[in-house]
């Protein structure tokens, strides 16, 4: 596996409170945001949909159980964001919300990350599960059904990186 280099500034610590801290980078196509809630790692993007458009989107690139993991997806998002599955999120930017040190809201691992017709699904169930999917056109693939979102974020990466593995597209 080749080295790769954050291309992006430094983090900077830009809030916090007891149990939480948010920090900030940016390169010149994305606005970074990591947060940190006891023992998860959230990473955030936001930037152009496609390279040249005006319109912007925010996306959550992952949950982690480490900050190295945190680096690791920086890292393969600035090197070329179609190395990470990001799910689309409706939310503006900043996509974390907070007020003199409290945590107000932020964005779970839900959403949706598609390429062409090709697209993977983490939705929210009822007992507090998330089902992770993978779509192919019109063909569904439950790949599981997760207790947590660091478990569902790494089986997204997972079978993403299976099968773009040797991708020359990617």
């Amino acid at each position: 596996m080749r080295k790769l280099a954050i291309n992006a500034t430094p983090w900077q610590l830009i809030s916090s409170g007891e149990s939480w801290a948010l920090s900030e980078c940016a390169n010149s196509h994305f606005n970074y945001l990591s947060l940190t809630i006891e023992d998860r790692h959230y990473l955030y993007a936001e930037g152009q949909i496609e390279f040249g458009q005006d319109e912007r989107g925010v996306w959550v690139l992952g949950v982690f159980d480490s900050s190295e993991q945190i680096q690791m997806f920086l890292a393969l998002h600035t090197d070329n964001p179609l190395k990470v599955p990001a799910l689309r999120i409706e939310s503006g930017w900043p996509a974390v919300q907070y007020n003199e040190g409290e945590l107000e809201s932020y964005p779970t691992y839900q959403g949706v990350y598609r390429v062409g017709f090709k697209s993977y699904r983490v939705t929210p169930t009822e007992s507090g599960t998330l089902l992770v999917e993978y779509i192919d056109g019109y063909k569904a693939e439950l790949l599981g059904e997760c207790d947590g979102e660091v478990e569902a974020c790494l089986k997204v990466y997972s079978h993403f990186d299976a099968r773009t593995r040797g991708c020359k597209m990617c």
